[in-house]
């Protein structure tokens, strides 16, 4: 699900020569979002009690320490490591399994979330061209190889097998996006051309991280 925020300009700085395929993935995506993930996700918050949607986030947060460290390791970044193991070591017992966030709550020990992209980033490594993964939305070169490594990183992917795998990671994608499910329709039922707006979002946030490195 796309990250979205609520203003765009008109964007003309963008690589996009796989316009034609990007068009056809997002077309599908969109119609996915619509009348799956949206409905999904409305009933999920609906159903579940904050509190409880925000345990649930925290334990697959926690679940993917292997992820973050990872990512951390690449950039050199051993004092961040050091915490993540320290959060992942008291929020998985004291946390009851990483359902509460302890590490914060009594130690101030703060996430230190990483991904490979952080550190093809910090190597200088520019975002290549924009491409629309399926189900995931827009991205680019250099993300979506992050996107398939936090996918082989992550625990479940080792310890499951399918289809109990792929009910886990459902799951998990929807715990993730649910929140911002409904700004999605609405920000695309104000765009004459909704894949060029969010092309154009997604590429605008791409050139505004790079200004704060």
């Amino acid at each position: 699900m796309v990250d979205i925020e609520p203003t765009v300009v008109e964007y003309t700085d963008y690589n996009d020569p796989l316009i034609g395929v990007n068009r056809a993935v997002f077309a599908f995506n969109d119609v996915t979002y619509r009348y799956l993930l949206i409905p999904a996700s409305k009933g999920y918050v609906a159903a579940v009690p904050a509190p409880a949607r925000q345990s649930v986030s925290n334990f697959f947060y926690n679940l993917k320490t292997p992820i973050y460290l990872v990512g951390n390791l690449l950039q050199l970044d051993f004092g961040a490591a050091g915490d993540n193991l320290v959060r992942f070591g008291m929020n998985t017992t004291t946390g009851v399994l990483g359902l509460f966030d302890t590490a914060d709550a009594w130690l101030g020990v703060e996430r230190a979330e990483a991904h490979l992209e952080d550190a093809l980033i910090s190597y200088g490594a520019g975002y290549g061209i924009y491409v629309v993964i399926p189900f995931l939305g827009p991205s680019d070169l250099r993300n979506a190889p992050s996107e398939l490594a936090d996918m082989v990183l992550n625990p479940v992917f080792h310890l499951t097998e399918n289809p109990e795998r792929l009910m886990i990671q459902s799951f998990d994608y929807l715990q993730e996006n649910a929140a911002g499910a409904d700004r999605y329709s609405t920000l695309r039922e104000k765009s004459e051309d909704p894949y060029i707006y969010f092309r154009n979002m997604y590429l605008q946030g791409v050139q505004r991280d790079a200004d704060y490195q």
